[in-house]
């Protein structure tokens, strides 16, 4: 499950109140990860999203490039759901495998494949320090999302840069030296560079840094693993954001 904040447009045509500091209040949206690989699944597990009112989906590329952009697409729009995040891609140091060139190039694919549904973001994990001196791996980072930029704002699609690990393995995840990975990200200077943060475990807010709130409020995304989902509850996991962003987030529906 992905969570995102989105600026309403108009903060009162349901019957919620205005941001009383006059700002609009922003929506706080849940987009549940698709599993399907094939079509016959995704026909299933689209229909059982729509008994449960899920409007967001967030899909795996590998997944939606067997199934096929196109007939993923229309059963999407046929199911009125839209695209929140499509992950992943990167790993410029080459720490996942692949060498600078051919991250940049995936990633550039990824943003292209994103736009074409209409997505949010896609995923973007850096790769880590490796055997790389620090600077050089810092360097290698920023030059791989630089070189990708120019795509995404013409595309207008977020790459979201992961704060902590999001496959478990350590070889994913960029550590700063001397500030925090939050920090590091909005010293990018760049609104289509955006942060995404994991949630796990039976209590995921002693395990993740508490900037959580800023990473959502900054246009970023909360992605709480199925273990967290199954462990505390969806519901439960957005009544405890709702209550820590009061008088800034509004549920959606």
């Amino acid at each position: 499950m992905d969570v995102v904040l989105e600026r309403r447009t108009n903060s009162t045509s349901d019957g919620c109140h205005a941001n009383p500091q006059g700002s609009p209040p922003k929506l706080l949206v849940r987009s549940e990860l698709l599993q399907s690989s094939d079509f016959s699944d995704l026909v299933t597990e689209v229909r059982q999203l729509q008994r449960r009112r899920i409007r967001v989906v967030s899909i795996r590329r590998q997944n939606a490039l067997r199934i096929g952009r196109e007939r993923l697409q229309e059963v999407l729009e046929d199911a009125g759901m839209r695209v929140c995040t499509v992950g992943f891609a990167g790993g410029f140091t080459g720490t996942l495998g692949r060498n600078y060139k051919a991250a940049v190039d995936d990633t550039r694919k990824a943003l292209e494949f994103a736009a074409s549904l209409k997505a949010r973001a896609i995923l973007v994990v850096p790769g880590s320090r490796g055997l790389h001196t620090y600077n050089h791996a810092e360097r290698t980072i920023k030059d791989g999302l630089y070189d990708c930029l120019d795509d995404a704002l013409r595309l207008r699609v977020d790459m979201l840069v992961p704060l902590n690990a999001v496959f478990g393995t350590g070889r994913d995840i960029f550590k700063p030296q001397h500030q925090s990975a939050l920090d590091w990200i909005d010293q990018m200077d760049s609104h289509r560079i955006k942060s995404m943060m994991m949630l796990r475990g039976s209590n995921p807010w002693e395990r993740v840094p508490a900037c959580w709130e800023r990473c959502l409020l900054n246009g970023g995304v909360l992605r709480v693993s199925r273990r967290c989902q199954a462990t505390l509850g969806p519901h439960n996991i957005a009544r405890h954001i709702l209550s820590q962003l009061t008088n800034t987030a509004v549920p959606v529906g």
